[in-house]
């Protein structure tokens, strides 16, 4: 069945904000107009895209809605799904409401510091990643202890639900709950990139960005996939390439584990290498389509 497509990068602040009416920022929704038709990009030859004028195909035409046209939004919440309900599609083709609560749980920074202790106690041979200091802190005093525990250490501190390549770290006059890790020079950016079937975990491959030292996204590279892995095994000293190997295969476990038949959809791990060749395996886990996932498809429609 032909998808119809949605560029919606307010998601995660819809998502933060868990209300079926949600209204982004006056910029946010002028970006969602001005770059509406970016779907195109990816989009199958029999897909459409869903723009504020109305429903085009990927020649640019307007077409109507048709009843075999499944919603495909760049990301899932309850304010995307109110907002192809009102356009008439049926509620059987989209994510129930409880499948919505349970996605967000899985979009958290709370969630991701789980996999992260989860990722860790799995591997066998730690002296390739950093120590793992990532801890969601749901009250200001895990938050007071564990910056005593890293005091003297450069940190960074983010919200719950984070804001599609706005940028993460937030004031230290912020309260709990926030996720609290340390800050990594790091060397380069990227991804393990994985899409959730109805019967399988598919590693879609990997993807490199060039990110601000904020959090804030500017780039991906569309390159092959053995470009962009020896870009990064570049700056690992050692056995990249099998340590590499190692990480893609336990996420693989570990999203069976705990999102094969809860989930449908992207799933982006976000990884650095910092300057002195350790790989911090955890920065960010995304539950949408990403820049990551738009650059393999680019890189292999090429």
């Amino acid at each position: 069945m032909p998808k119809l497509h949605l560029f919606n990068p307010s998601h995660e602040m819809a998502l933060a904000a868990n209300v079926a009416q949600y209204t982004p920022t006056k910029h946010v929704a002028q970006m969602e107009r001005d770059k509406c038709r970016f779907p195109l990009q990816w989009a199958a030859a029999d897909d459409f895209v869903l723009t504020p004028d109305g429903i085009i195909d990927t020649m640019g035409n307007t077409v109507p809605l048709s009843a075999d046209m499944v919603p495909a939004p760049w990301g899932w919440n309850k304010a995307v799904k109110q907002r192809f309900m009102r356009l008439g599609i049926d509620p059987q083709l989209m994510p129930t409401d409880d499948e919505l609560d349970l996605w967000r749980t899985f979009a958290s920074r709370r969630w991701a510091a789980q996999i992260c202790k989860e990722l860790y106690s799995t591997l066998h041979d730690t002296t390739f990643v950093v120590d793992n200091h990532m801890c969601f802190c749901d009250t200001d005093e895990q938050l007071n202890a564990w910056l005593t525990e890293n005091e003297g250490q450069r940190y960074i501190l983010k919200n719950e639900y984070s804001s599609s390549g706005r940028g993460n770290s937030i004031d230290r006059r912020q309260k709990a709950p926030v996720l609290a890790d340390r800050f990594y020079d790091k060397a380069i950016d990227f991804a393990l990139e994985y899409e959730m079937t109805e019967t399988e975990v598919r590693y879609l491959g990997l993807s490199v960005f060039k990110a601000s030292t904020s959090g804030r996204y500017e780039c991906n590279y569309c390159l092959p996939q053995p470009q962009l892995h020896d870009m990064i095994v570049g700056h690992i000293p050692s056995n990249g390439s099998r340590r590499l190997t190692t990480l893609v295969d336990i996420y693989r476990a570990l999203l069976s584990t705990h999102l094969l038949h809860r989930y449908r959809g992207i799933v982006g791990i976000d990884m650095l290498v910092a300057q002195d060749g350790l790989i911090h395996p955890c920065i960010e886990i995304n539950l949408r389509m990403n820049m990551g996932v738009v650059a393999i498809l680019t890189s292999n429609s090429k």
